[in-house]
Parts: structure tokens; sequence; C-alpha cells
């Protein structure tokens, strides 16, 4: 029967953390893909949040889809396996021959065509391979949906205390009423969702782990994010309690597959993946007595009773099972040392003569370790401790793709197996390659030594890699010096050419290597070069030796050790000297000899020596009463003029130590930060004085600092103690804005008049540096003492709801003068006066603007109060045609009291529209049992009118009434309590005939 599998697939819980404070990393190789690219961030201190999961699961996504896409075109041409095996054979053949370049390129193909071959076969095999890639995919994308839910629950939490996003999150299970009672009272249901995700991840990446590593290019598998999990993150005594509940599944899954039914084992899986889900939310069965493991049994017994007999025995069985599942490698993935993923195994010539044919092997790198992940760890304890017994559990060898010999054996061996420190699921294998002729794609096979009646758990391979084998031809060989760049060295001290700087640099043979040679016996091909390290080679036939390029003045000041490259300073200071390295090479075939064959490489020279003097460290220690502030410009700052103990004896020490006069200044010395990457530093300002140097926009905490100060040939080294770089407080005096109590933000009123002294413009404005007593101070304080800004704008919430185009008839400039003009929008107007250095806030004010609205609007009203009662004009279809006359009724003055409308005052106005100056406008509604029978006055028109129809009509029987209310409008500011209304009554007419 087809097997069939049960598994809680909460693929959901990828995501390891609900927290938001993410800690970004970076400089990871670029040969890392996939979800393992978000794995190796996580540490207990730096978690991955949710949104940096979900992208790296659609990557994983992304990229099982392409190794989809290409296995089915591989499974839907029915040439494939026979070209594949084709191609390979041809590949094995032209290895053979091959070389250099050409053989490095072969063995990488060779190797990706036997991964697809090998891909290709599983899949030809049944439709569990391709529809397992399948539901992987399914799984990814269904888990892209469930860390977006998880994403948005937590931001329901975080912003309103919602707890109920988390039910939708693929945690029911663990979110009953009971502990939300418990726990949602003190808020803590996000780390309680937390702790419960970390959980549940290590129970539901296992079967995706072991599918990718298995299926997979090793960069592809999850094996490290598995190890973080289980290991950083998570307790022993969960995931050896998890651990016995997967097993007691694979058990059950391996007698199905035996050809047992599922239905045989239906209610235990369900009881152990409840069981699961109850140690994932914490809720392990409890009680007297009860142990984890008497837990599992009991489960197991209740089931074999219930069932009547069905499943008995199944615990005997099961204990089998385990056992040997224990032991059982789930996969073997070659990790790749350098982004090409192959291994070389390279010889190495050397031309001891200038005869084209005298080119002799001088090094053969038949030995190379390489490093392989293995899953589970368990079982990498046994695989090492047992290589080389004639008792061992496992039989390990290397799988070499040839063309099939008479050989009976591969020529590569296994010469050793070890684990790698700190990386409990890595091995490294070293393979000897002596016997081996040329390229292959290689294999690692691991198989259980068992008897031919028992079953074999393990039989498991790697993924192939491509093995070169290289002839390179050594044209150039050179000491490389770590420290062959010194240029200074104190008297007494000493230089040494043969060890490391101290910091990265290593010191070792350099080599110049090409991948062929041409019928002359000249190198041709690519060239490269690299040390011995990187290469892998020893120096057993290499010697280095050094020496002076003129030993007669060097030997006066300078002592050199010729074979250990030991400089040292005996002479004065001032004294230089040159080194040069000369190396040579033995012909390993004739090392024994009396007079061996060697060949000498051209001296190298390094960068000549002077010594100096330097004399006894000085320190200046910065009173801390009072800050550097901030600045725009680098800025030079006198050593005597910021607050320093003692300074002047320091500085007569300083100058005592680099050979200076008391009146010498400092402008001929150079200045170098100690620390390379030091940016406030000493140096000399234009008055040669000694300074502390501060670069543009620095700020820093309280810090010393130290700069290598050197005359000619006498150094110093300066620390000043203390040195802080502050912003400017806003609550210092000098930057702080002093309001003056005597004004406020309202815009002063502006009328604009022609030659004539008639008004023809309205205008408010005021410079808003007014509000402030002390603005001229702070503002140089500011900007021009530390280039600071002072700016003024329209606020934000201003400019928010509108473009600044729509923002009409206002008008504020950096400096503070506001402007609103006739066409003013009427919206509130706030300014913001902000002082910043760079990018940093000082101080942030909002000025509320204010435009005196009484002054400019004035009075609307009726012409006379005593008549609001008109009668409409019904005489014939003229008259009631044109209408009424609201003018007649209404009138606007302004603050003085003269005519706005609907006549201007002629003295203040002329033939000026007054209305149009002002921006003023009026609207009309109407109201009451007749008002649709009118049409909507305008204030262009200003006239009641009936609708065209009525008015056109010879008889009305019955009066009409309507209400007209006129309502100023003004955009300096809202007309309260000026709307006014008048009652007009349409008498009853009949036209004559």
């Amino acid at each position: 029967m087809k097997k069939k599998f049960v598994r809680v697939m909460l693929f959901g819980a990828l995501t390891l953390t609900v927290s938001t404070a993410v800690t970004s990393c970076k400089d990871y190789d670029d040969d890392i893909k996939g979800l393992q690219e978000q794995v190796d961030k996580i540490t207990s201190a730096s978690p991955v949040s949710t949104e940096d999961m979900n992208a790296a699961v659609d990557k994983a996504s992304k990229e099982l889809k392409e190794q989809l896409a290409k296995l089915e075109k591989l499974v839907n041409d029915p040439s494939s396996e026979t070209s594949l095996t084709q191609q390979i054979a041809d590949l094995q053949e032209a290895l053979k021959t091959a070389v250099g370049e050409n053989a490095k390129d072969l063995a990488g193909k060779l190797a990706t065509a036997q991964n697809d071959l090998a891909a290709l076969k599983k899949a030809l095999g049944g439709d569990d391979y391709i529809n397992g890639l399948k539901k992987k995919i399914t799984d990814l994308e269904t888990a892209k949906s469930t860390l977006q839910t998880l994403i948005d629950a937590e931001a329901a939490y975080q912003n309103n205390k919602d707890i109920s996003g988390y039910k939708n999150t693929g945690f029911d299970a663990y979110l009953n009423q009971e502990i939300l009672n418990a726990i949602g009272k003190e808020g803590s249901i996000a780390l309680y969702v937390d702790k419960v995700v970390k959980t549940a991840v290590g129970t539901v990446l296992a079967d995706v782990n072991k599918y990718l590593s298995e299926n997979f290019k090793e960069n592809a598998d999850l094996a490290a994010f598995v190890k973080e999990v289980n290991e950083t993150l998570f307790s022993k005594e969960y995931k050896a309690q998890m651990d016995k509940l997967n097993l007691l599944l694979a058990a059950i899954d391996k007698a199905v597959g035996d050809g047992s039914t599922y239905e045989d084992y239906a209610a235990v899986i369900k009881q152990i993946d409840e069981t699961k889900q109850q140690l994932a939310g914490l809720e392990l069965p409890s009680g007297e007595g009860v142990t984890f493991n008497s837990a599992v049994k009991d489960i197991i017994q209740r089931e074999s009773e219930g069932n009547a007999g069905i499943i008995k025995g199944l615990e005997e069985k099961l204990q089998k099972e385990i056992d040997a599942i224990k032991g059982m490698i789930q996969s073997i993935v070659y990790v790749p040392e350098y982004a090409d993923g192959q291994v070389l195994f390279n010889t190495y010539y050397m031309q001891f003569d200038d005869k084209k044919e005298d080119w002799k092997p001088v090094v053969n790198v038949d030995e190379v370790t390489v490093k392989f992940r293995v899953s589970p760890s368990a079982v990498v304890a046994d695989l090492v401790a047992n290589f080389g017994e004639e008792n061992a559990k496992y039989d390990i060898a290397v799988d070499c793709q040839k063309v099939k010999t008479r050989a009976l054996n591969d020529p590569f061996k296994i010469k050793g197996i070890k684990t790698v420190e700190g990386e409990s699921n890595l091995i490294e294998v070293t393979l000897d390659a002596s016997a081996v002729s040329h390229s292959y794609a290689v294999a690692l096979t691991v198989k259980d030594k068992v008897a031919t009646d028992k079953k074999t758990l393990n039989d498991v391979s790697s993924n192939y890699f491509a093995a070169v084998k290289s002839d390179l031809y050594i044209s150039k060989v050179e000491w490389a010096s770590a420290n062959g760049a010194v240029a200074t060295v104190k008297k007494g001290a000493a230089i040494d050419y043969m060890e490391n700087d101290g910091d990265t640099k290593v010191s070792d043979y350099e080599l110049t290597v090409n991948t062929s040679i041409d019928g002359s016996g000249k190198v041709s091909g690519t060239s490269s070069t690299k040390t011995l390290a990187e290469l892998g080679i020893s120096d057993k036939y290499f010697k280095v030796a050094f020496a002076f390029t003129d030993k007669a003045t060097a030997e006066k000041s300078f002592e050199l050790k010729e074979a250990t490259g030991v400089l040292t300073a005996k002479g004065d200071a001032g004294s230089k000297a040159i080194v040069k390295s000369t190396v040579t090479v033995t012909d390993p075939a004739t090392a024994g000899d009396k007079k061996p064959v060697t060949k000498e490489y051209t001296a190298k020279e390094y960068t000549e020596v002077k010594i100096v003097s330097e004399g006894e460290a000085q320190v200046i220690t910065l009173k801390s009463t009072e800050s550097i502030l901030w600045n725009a410009i680098e800025k030079p700052y006198d050593i005597t003029t910021i607050g320093a103990d003692g300074v002047d004896k320091v500085i007569a020490a300083i100058k005592n130590a680099l050979n200076m006069k008391v009146t010498d200044k400092f402008s001929s010395c150079t200045f170098d930060a100690v620390a390379q990457d030091q940016t406030i530093k000493l140096g000399s300002n234009s008055g040669g004085e000694l300074a502390l140097i501060i670069p543009k926009e620095t700020t820093c905490a309280p810090t010393d600092i130290t700069t290598k100060i050197t005359n000619g040939d006498y150094t110093v080294d300066v620390t000043v103690k203390g040195v802080t770089v502050t912003l400017p407080d806003a609550e210092n005096k000098a930057f702080k804005l002093v309001a003056n109590i005597y004004t406020d933000g309202t815009l002063l009123i502006n009328l604009g008049k022609d030659v004539n002294g008639k008004v023809n413009a309205v205008t408010a404005s005021r410079s808003l540096k007014e509000l402030y007593t002390n603005y001229d101070k702070v503002y140089e304080n500011l900007v021009t003492t530390v280039g600071g800004t002072m700016e003024f704008a329209l606020a934000d919430d201003v400019q928010k709801d509108a473009a600044p185009e729509e923002r009409k008839g206002v008008e504020v400039t950096k400096d503070g003068t506001v402007t609103v003009s006739n066409d003013y929008d009427g919206k509130p107007i706030k300014v913001t006066l902000e002082g910043k250095c760079g990018k940093e806030k000082i101080f942030a004010i909002t000025i509320p603007v204010v435009i005196p609205a009484n002054e400019l609007n004035g009075t609307f009203g009726y012409k006379d109060a005593k008549n609001t009662k008109f009668e409409y004009d019904v005489k014939n279809a003229t008259a009631r045609t044109n209408g009424l006359d609201l003018t007649t009724a209404f009138v606007w003055k302004d603050g003085d009291k003269k005519n706005v409308w609907p006549t201007a005052d002629n003295d203040t106005y002329g033939s000026n529209n007054a209305m149009d100056i002002y921006n003023f406008s009026i609207v009309y509604s109407l109201s009451g049992k007749d008002a649709s029978s009118f049409e909507v006055p305008t204030i262009s028109d200003s006239k009641l009118k009936l609708i065209k129809s009525i008015a056109e009509t010879s008889t009305i029987k019955s009066t009409m009434e309507v209400v007209v209310t006129a309502t100023p409008t003004s955009p300096w500011g809202s007309m309260v309590g000026q709307a006014k209304s008048i009652t007009v009554t349409v008498p009853t007419w009949v036209d004559k005939q």
C-alpha cells in the first residue's frame, strides 16, 4: 500500500520571535543562498523578525520552484536519462587529458550532470519524489500567508492590545480561553506566543531540512537552522522529548513502508501528534509519578487496549525500530570551501635550468581535507570514532565517477575523518589523491557493515563535487613579509620580516603560477599569485635569506639576522636602511645530495626603514565644565583655550620630545591619528599653535583621543582626555528664545492705496522674529557661530492636506516674514520655527498666526432693520421674470463704516470693486414651503427670481412665501452671527387677455 504521512505541519512557526527589536547582520559570503542566509543571522542576542523570515521563505520557495521546473523538464523528456548518461561519459573521457582551466570547467560540469542524473532517477522511480517537492513548495507558500497573519497579529496587539489576531496564526490549539484569561490581564500574550513559536519550530522544520539536505545542493539545506534552534534557543530537555516523539513517528512510517496498513497506526499517530502539540504548548501531561516516557507509553498502551489488540505488542516493536533509527544517517552534504565548489589536487612544477625540458615537480598536493555536513549530528561521533576499526559500524568510501576499467579500487582513498570544532554536524574527511591521474566528479558514500540477511538502514551518498587534478607551473617566488611596509622603527626596537604584523596579514612565500607552458618551455595560460598556505603546499624545499641593499652603510646603525629576518635599530634617529630577501628552492629529487640542484629567485626589496626617536607619551586632560559644540565646518580649537589642566607644561614637554625650541610652531609637524578610524585628532591652527581638530558635523561622548606627532625623526604620542562634542542645548540661554510679552502672532493690516488715495488692495503681514526679544542673539549663536540653521515655514499639518499650489494667498519666508493676500483660502495658519544642526533638531516652535478679522470683515446687515418683509412684483410677466433686487434689503460696511456692498463708498474705494479687494462674497439660501418655486440667487446677480415656468404662467390663484437668507463669507475669519434673512411674499395674479 502506498505510504501515507501524517504530520502536524505548523510550518507557519518558522518565525523565531515576535520581537520588533531586530539587529541587522551583514558581511555573509555571497554563496550562502535561500533560508540559510537568514538562518546564519540567528543568535540568542540577535533574533530574526517575522518580516525577515517571510522574505527568506519567499526566497526558498522561488529556489525550489526553479529546481522543480528543471526536474520536470528532464522527466518530460524521454531522452534525458540517455542524454545525461552520454554527457557524463563524454565528460569523463575528456577529463582524462584535460589540464588547467579546461579541467576545472569540465569537472564542474561533470559534478552538475551527476547530480542531475541522480535526481532524475529518483523522480523516475515514482511520483513521491516530485510530489514531495511540490508539497514543500506548497508548505512554503502557506508559511508566507501564516507569517503575514502573525505579523498582522503582532501589529494589532502592539497598537491596540488586541489579541484576537493570534487565533488566526495557526496557534489556535495553544490559545485556549483559560490561557487567555490567565495572561491576557497582564498583557503578556505576545511573550507567550513568542515562546510557543520558538518551541513549535523545532518540531516542524526537521522534515523540511531532511528533504532539502537529501535532494538539493548543500547551500539549500536547513541543518544550521535546526542546529541554532535546538542548541541555542531550546532547552536540551525539550529537544530530547521532542526527538523521542519524532522517532516514534519515524518508526511508524517505517512499519507502514514495510507493508503494514496505515489504519493500524492511525490512532497512535494522532495521539503522538497531539502530544507534540501539548509539549509545544507547554501542556505536558503531569501528575504524581507521571514522566514523559511513561506518558508516551501510556498513550500506546491505551490505544492498544482500545483497538482490541490490533496493535498488540506495538510498544516492543517500536522500541526495536527506534534503536535502529537512532543510528540512521539522514543525509550527507558536501560543504565547499570556496565559491566555485571545487577541490583542487595540483602538481607544481619549477624550471631549475633554462632548458625547456627542465621543468621538474617540486610539490604534489595529494591530500586535501574536505568537509561534509552530516544529519543528524548524533551519528557523527560513531562515524568518526569507528573509522578504520575492524568492527566499524559503517563502511565509508569514495564514489569516483569515471570510465569503468578493470581496476578494482577507486583512485581516491580516505586517510582520516575527524569532527570540526564548534560544529556538531560537520566532519572533515582527508582524501588521498596520490593515485589520481585526472579530474573526477566525487561523492562520499556510507553503508552499514551488516550481514546480508539483516536490514541495511544506512546506504547514503553525498552530492557530487568536482575534484580537479591539474599541473601548474611556478614562474616566480617571493617572500611576502607582513611587515615589509614598516617605514619607521624606534631606537632599540626591531622589525621581524618573517612574523605576522600582529593584525591580519601573514608572512609567507608567495608564488606566481601559470596553467601551462608553451613549446619553448615558457610559461603561458592563466596566471595567479597565491601564498603557500592558500595553495596548501609545504615549505619543505623553500628557503629565504635576508640582507641589506647597502651593507656597509646600514651595518653602522642596524643589525640584521640573515636567517631569521630580524632587523634591530641600534643607531641614532634619522639612520636609514633597506632590507631585501632572496628565495631559494631545492629540487626535491636532489634534496639529499651533497650538491643539490637549486633555483634562486630575484631579491625583493622592502620599504626603507628609518630610525626615529619617540619621546615619552604626553597627556592633556580637559576639564568637564563645558563641552565643545557641534560645528558645520571642520574647526581647530587652540588647545590652550578649551579648558585643560597644566596645558603650558604639557606643550613644553611635547616640544622637548620633538626636539623643538620653545618658540617653534607646530605647523612643520605631521599629525596621525593612532586609531585609524579616529576622526578627532590634534593638529595645528593657522597660527601654528597646537589645536584640537574637530571634523565638521561631529558629536561625541567623553572620549580619549591619541595622535602621533612627528617632527623630522622625532615622534611623541599625545593623548587628549575627555574630549566631548555636543549639540547645542535648547535649554541653554544662548539657544533658548524668549517670548516678547508685548506682542503676539497677530498680523498687521495694510490697505494699499492708489495715487488718488483710493483703497485698491488689502494684505496682512508681519515679521515673526518680533515675537522674541533675543531672536538675533540666538540666530548669531546657532547660525553664525556654529553653522546651524533657523528657519520659519508653514506647519507640516497644513501642508499634508493641501499641495503647495492649493495654499493660495499665504507666504512664509525662511526669515519669518508672513504675508497674507486677498486670495487667502481661509484655512488656519500655523508657522514652525526650527533650529537645527545638520539633520539634528535643536528646537521646534509652532506659532499660530492670527488675522484681526474684525478690522477687515466689518458688518453685514439690513439697509432698514425695520423693513425685513418684501412683496414680489407680479404686475406682468416681465416684472416676474426680472425678480426682486436683494441689494435693496442688505448692506455691507467695512470697519470704518464705509459702504463695501452693494455700492462702494466713492471716497474710499472709487470705482473699484470693494468686494474683490477684500475677497468678500455672499451665499444665498432659500427656505419655506414655496422655496422650490424660486431660483437660488447668486452674488453676481443678487436677485430673487421665480423659476421661468411659473413666472410666465398667466394666472396664479394662491399666494407664495419664501425666506431668503444672505450669509456673508470672508477668508479673514468667520462672520459669526452676521447671516440675515428677509421674508418675500408673492401675491396672486391674473394677466389681462
